[in-house]
């Protein structure tokens, strides 16, 4: 029900790709800064986006503390921008425009697509609701280039959420489990509460996620249009292996790691 779709060795040359893009890293500070936020005011702690996509409470944001980027200010700015909108397209269930930001053209497998496009409108018009609430950038790698692409990957601290409105029928404890596997014990609570909106009152049922974790980024070369996977991406090797090459992977987690994870 995710909305985020949602090896061996590397070689030299990749090698020495990543290392001249990390000497040409760090052109400047980057400035602290944040995308998005609601457009309008609103007591409900959880709105109706598929009635008021303004009040989306969705913010993206970097500071310049803290951060570890390998990449230019103007560069990074764009990442976020597209950022906020494959999120915030997911939060008000507009599929056709958060597919542009997933690089679905690399894939042979449209039915594949279709079905998980079928299946979020399915459930978000079921009662459950994918909503992602936050996310602070504290890593930026440097591109990797790739024959007819570049890529990069971020580490980001991510507010996520899963709404469960009166109108759902299943039992939210079913999801518990995969949210863990996915996230860590911690970083998942379980909440209930009610809201009331023009005199009515609401029962909203939620997970709620606080988490570290990763998104990759794609870019084609001759566009500043970004796509985003997330992580779980390598659970599924042939659908990765459509998506970038084995080694632009595995060489974006080993920068990741030496100069982020273990900081």
């Amino acid at each position: 029900m995710r909305t985020l779709l949602p090896f061996c060795l590397v070689s030299l040359a990749t090698l020495g790709l990543l290392e001249s893009c990390e000497n040409s890293a760090n052109e400047g500070p980057i400035t602290s800064q944040v995308i998005g936020g609601p457009q309008g005011e609103t007591a409900l702690r959880v709105p109706d986006l598929d009635v008021h996509p303004e009040l989306d409470p969705l913010k993206i944001s970097v500071a310049s503390a803290g951060l570890a980027s390998f990449m230019g200010e103007d560069s990074v700015t764009q990442i976020m921008e597209d950022l906020y909108d494959y999120f915030h397209l997911s939060n008000i269930g507009e599929w056709d425009g958060m597919f542009e930001h997933f690089p679905s053209h690399r894939t042979a497998d449209t039915a594949m697509l279709q079905v998980q496009k079928d299946m979020m409108e399915k459930w978000f018009h079921q009662g459950l609701r994918n909503r992602a609430g936050g996310a602070h950038i504290r890593y930026v790698s440097p591109w990797m280039e790739e024959a007819d692409q570049r890529v990069s990957l971020l580490g980001l601290d991510l507010l996520y959420y899963l709404d469960f409105f009166e109108n759902f029928e299943g039992n939210p404890e079913g999801m518990r489990l995969t949210l863990q596997d996915q996230y860590g014990k911690d970083a998942v609570v379980y909440q209930e509460f009610d809201q009331v909106e023009d005199g009515d009152t609401t029962h909203v049922r939620q997970f709620e996620i606080n988490a570290q974790t990763s998104m990759y980024v794609l870019s084609s070369l001759d566009s500043l249009h970004n796509m985003f996977l997330p992580p779980q991406i390598s659970k599924s090797p042939q659908l990765a292996a459509e998506m970038m090459d084995n080694a632009t992977m595995l060489e974006l987690m080993r920068h990741k790691r030496e100069h982020f994870d273990t900081k």
